[in-house]
């Protein structure tokens, strides 16, 4: 059973070796006008840019999973992340006037290979196999925990909100990763009264509610919320972070937030198309 198991093992170090050095490096792009948002599975240990025409800034003092690119015109060159779980990540790195993405999560699958690559193998087959550690079928909740925090302290770039009896509800940001879309929210109170949460409700919705027969509504159920309030005193301002699975709005649907009050009677529903 013991030369079962090793013979399996090596086959599969070798498998893993074998994919990582024909695997081509993806591109990504930066400017001096914008800063593009990297946001790790966990928190980065050490980057390094190949030109000093590049800049890629971290937390050094408190590790964190975001990273933080800029660049200048000249050639292109790579960028070399290791996170603090021993994962090793590598890019190639362009100049380009314009950007198409401002933030970008990396996934797991993204990393080339881990500093000692007997040891990645026993991390990897541990975030597949220990229950406790997943929400999403394929996030841990480390990642989902360290890439909201992030996404918290992005600022924001929409304002779609409904305000109503002094109580604003808002979309402040949103990030498309793979099957998930990461929503920073915002409820601010200037009403005189406290408010008490009873739920938030997401939705994609069609038609109008008055007219039944036309219409529908889909549930987006969270797949992680991240420091939802209870209560949103007066004269306070609350932020958090919803991780929906990803949608796609048709052409007559919108999206719909409901706010309900607990054991009151104030309601918001914001709905719009994005």
């Amino acid at each position: 059973m013991k030369h079962t198991f090793l013979i399996i093992l090596l086959a599969t170090l070798g498998i893993n070796l074998f994919a990582q050095e024909s695997q081509q490096l993806d591109t990504i792009y930066a400017n001096e006008k914008m800063n593009l948002a990297l946001f790790f599975p966990t928190n980065i240990r050490q980057g390094i840019v190949g030109a000093n025409n590049y800049v890629f800034s971290y937390n050094r003092e408190r590790a964190q999973p975001l990273g933080l690119l800029k660049a200048t015109k000249g050639k292109q060159s790579n960028l070399l992340v290791v996170t603090t779980d021993g994962k090793v990540y590598s890019y190639i790195i362009k100049y380009a006037d314009s950007l198409n993405e401002l933030n970008r999560f990396v996934s797991f699958s993204e990393s080339i290979g881990h500093e000692h690559q007997r040891e990645s193998l026993v991390i990897r087959d541990t975030i597949q196999l220990d229950s406790n550690m997943v929400v999403h079928k394929q996030y841990p909740k480390a990642f989902l925990e360290k890439s909201s925090e992030a996404m918290l302290e992005q600022p924001e770039r929409k304002n779609i909100f409904k305000r109503k009896e002094g109580v604003s509800l808002a979309i402040k940001n949103m990030v498309y990763f793979e099957d998930l879309v990461f929503m920073q929210l915002e409820i601010k109170n200037e009403s005189g009264i406290d408010f008490d949460i009873d739920y938030l409700k997401v939705a994609m919705v069609i038609g109008n509610e008055k007219r039944r027969a036309s219409y529908q509504s889909v549930p987006l159920k969270p797949q992680y919320v991240y420091k939802m309030p209870e209560k949103t005193r007066h004269a306070e301002t609350s932020r958090f972070v919803y991780v929906l699975p990803k949608f796609t709005l048709g052409d007559n649907e919108k999206l719909e937030l409901r706010l309900k009050e607990l054991k009151g009677n104030r309601e918001l529903i914001l709905k719009r198309r994005l």
